[in-house]
């Protein structure tokens, strides 16, 4: 039985805007109905209290109509990359560490979704609910615009997953490792702060991607700062790795169990596991699942799993891994299953994401007591250069039993709670019907139009010239657009992208 347990986000912050109150995450959004007639619908798109900046709709789209290229087919597809003069300052970061970031106050920032206050951002981390606020940390490079290996922890805290206050960074690689990588927070006390745990994968020269685990623990109540101790778990003897990061922590009967995502050389992605009874002491128990126990068939599984999160939702228990390949991250796919004697048996894997935008899922629990998973949105950046990457805001899971066990997701009450003025904070919540789309026409900042159709129960996602298509969507379909970044959640599956070149 694997109880819901605080777990592990990536953070940000720096010194010039510690404690400094997000001044750009005001609001929760208000839901707008669109018409049920079958018509394209056209919303003003953000515009930071501009006046609407979309045409009216004259007619409805037609089969042709769209950017679509030649070469172009109707199956799914990923988002393309980042525009080429975002990538030219990455290129020019890398070769010659030029800092190119901005301060928190960019007027470019989303509203509700959460950024580092300057520099790059990857993977949530560690989000636990403690005295009557969430404790986010998250993967962050401060004054870069690119990833490079010296990741740090940053830190953040919200009362309601929406307003953000930043504090210091509160992990950063010393002398004897190049970067603090992500991992994972246990809080086996929870009465007690200071019983706090992190496990981060550390890494160094020569090879980055066989990390090990190292331990942390917090030198305040507040936990603004932890004290990095040794290593406690080294990939296994025996097992001929390529990949070995990410851990996470559980509580697995009157033992701790740790979860490690991995990949063999031979390209079989797996998540190890150890045990412990103190939390110091760590044991090898073998593979918890792979591709060789548990294969994803039609599924994209990649050649290694990353962040793995494993939580029960019911008399059911589902595993959640962020797919590895090429070097390059994919998709987010979930196991349905059981878990038992250290061991996941999925029996129906599903798609989480679809394109270039979510990834890197982390679960917590919210202040109800109900499972979520907050992501990564990738290859989102201010247009000018101020920040880089973006957290999703979260999603609720729940278990359609209905659907042979299918993962639901739904965009967060705090996020959705009536009520706001939506028009002043430049967030537009769309739910769509089947039959029902949404067309973006084209701005300053984004010259190609964007469309969300929900048609027969499929959801195509329409950006930048290419489609990304998810089938079986139960519906409602939920698109949040908040300045430069969009997610359209199915119901079963997300789709997130950046609306700025």
């Amino acid at each position: 039985m694997v109880p819901h347990l605080p777990q592990h986000h990536h953070a940000a912050g720096r010194a010039g805007h510690r404690d400094g109150r997000h001044p750009h995450l005001p609001a929760r959004l208000e839901p707008v109905s669109l018409a049920t007639h079958g018509r394209t619908v056209r919303e003003p798109a953000p515009g930071h209290g501009r006046s609407p900046v979309l045409l009216p709709t004259r007619r409805r789209l037609g089969s042709n109509d769209g950017l679509r290229e030649p070469d172009h087919n109707s199956g799914p597809r990923p988002l393309p990359l980042l525009p080429a003069r975002v990538h030219r300052k990455h290129r020019l970061q890398r070769g010659e560490g030029v800092n190119t970031a901005k301060p928190l106050g960019s007027s470019t920032r989303p509203a509700v979704h959460f950024t580092a206050p300057d520099g790059w951002l990857n993977d949530p981390l560690g989000v636990t609910w403690r005295n009557g606020r969430y404790e986010l940390f998250y993967q962050a490079l401060p004054g870069a615009n690119a990833w490079n290996p010296r990741c740090r922890w940053g830190h953040a805290t919200s009362p309601d997953l929406l307003t953000w206050t930043h504090h210091p960074i509160a992990l950063e690689p010393g002398d004897d490792e190049l970067g603090c990588w992500s991992g994972g927070l246990v809080l086996p006390d929870l009465a007690s702060a200071l019983s706090a745990r992190v496990y981060y994968t550390s890494v160094d020269e020569p090879d980055m991607n066989l990390g090990t685990v190292r331990l942390a623990r917090p030198a305040d109540d507040g936990w603004q700062r932890w004290n990095k101790g040794h290593i406690v778990v080294t990939p296994p003897p025996g097992e001929d790795l390529r990949v070995f990061r990410d851990p996470v922590v559980l509580r697995d009967g009157d033992r701790w169990r740790m979860l490690v995502g991995a990949g063999y050389r031979d390209g079989t992605p797996a998540v190890l596991t150890f045990v412990s009874t103190d939390l110091e002491d760590w044991t090898y128990d073998g593979v918890l699942a792979s591709t060789r126990t548990s294969p994803t068939g039609s599924l994209p599984s990649g050649e290694a799993w990353e962040c793995p999160q494993l939580l029960q939702i019911g008399s059911r228990h589902v595993l959640v891994v962020s797919t590895w390949r090429d070097g390059t991250t994919h998709e987010v796919l979930a196991g349905v299953g059981s878990f038992e004697d250290g061991r996941m048996r999925v029996e129906r894997w599903q798609r989480l994401t679809h394109g270039a935008g979510h990834y890197a899922a982390t679960e917590f629990v919210d202040a109800e007591g109900e499972p979520c998973l907050l992501f990564w949105i990738r290859e989102v950046a201010d247009v000018d250069g101020a920040w880089t990457g973006v957290l999703s805001v979260p999603y609720r899971l729940s278990l359609d039993n209905a659907i042979t066990d299918q993962v639901r997701l739904t965009p967060h009450p705090a996020v959705l709670a009536p009520g706001a003025d939506s028009r002043r904070t430049g967030v537009r919540h769309l739910v769509l019907a089947d039959g029902n789309a949404i067309h973006l026409t084209p701005t300053d900042h984004n010259p190609s139009p964007i469309e969300v159709r929900y048609e027969r129960g499929t959801v195509t996602v329409t950006s930048y010239g290419t489609q990304t298509v998810v089938h079986d969507a139960p519906g409602p379909v939920h698109v949040l657009v908040d300045s430069p970044v969009v997610e359209v959640c199915t119901g079963t599956a997300l789709v997130g992208f950046g609306t700025r070149t």
